[in-house]
């Protein structure tokens, strides 16, 4: 004996015809490598707010923002900034006369 379909299981049943599923674990990072590990932070309730917004602003979630913001500032810390000008290249390694930093080899 068929029980009737309610509305809500019909109605989704009806918008299931029409999805593509598909499946993706990238999460704006590396292409092909999904982000999995987490850090947890404490916050407070306003700046969870001004984050929100700060993230819609731009059009990103705000674990998106959070990434690509960090990323960002992890990348001008850690990462050579100077102008070409200031590298001296070897056959084995290039560095930079500003900072002394070794940038291959």
């Amino acid at each position: 004996m068929n029980q009737p379909e309610d509305n809500v299981v019909a109605a989704m049943n009806h918008e299931a015809q029409h999805i593509d599923p598909t499946i993706t674990p990238d999460t704006g990072s590396t292409p092909g490598a999904p982000a999995i590990a987490q850090v947890l932070i404490r916050i407070t309730p306003e700046e969870r707010e001004r984050w929100k917004q700060a993230a819609e602003k731009q059009g990103l979630t705000v674990s998106d923002f959070i990434r690509t913001t960090v990323g960002d500032a992890t990348r001008n810390l850690l990462d050579c900034q100077h102008p070409l000008q200031m590298r001296r290249w070897y056959p084995w390694a290039e560095f930079c006369l500003a900072c002394s930093q070794r940038l291959r080899g």
